[in-house]
């Protein structure tokens, strides 16, 4: 089954999955940093954030879901 959701209810549920995403990059680093991880994952960390914060920022258009 395919199903394709659009127009403003599609932007609400690419907002969420961003906010989701950005949630749960954030909380890795958080976690990372508090491991006392590499600098290297660290890095990696805040670079996944950067770019979910842009990707929540800048969400539109449509989202296709697939089961």
């Amino acid at each position: 089954m395919s199903m394709r959701i659009g127009g403003a209810a599609g932007a609400q549920w690419e907002s969420h999955i961003a906010g989701v995403h950005l949630r749960t990059d954030y909380q890795r680093l958080n976690a990372d940093l508090q491991a006392g991880a590499p600098v290297q994952v660290i890095a990696a960390d805040k670079a996944a954030v950067l770019e979910s914060r842009r990707d929540a920022a800048g969400r539109r258009g449509l989202v296709d879901v697939t089961v």
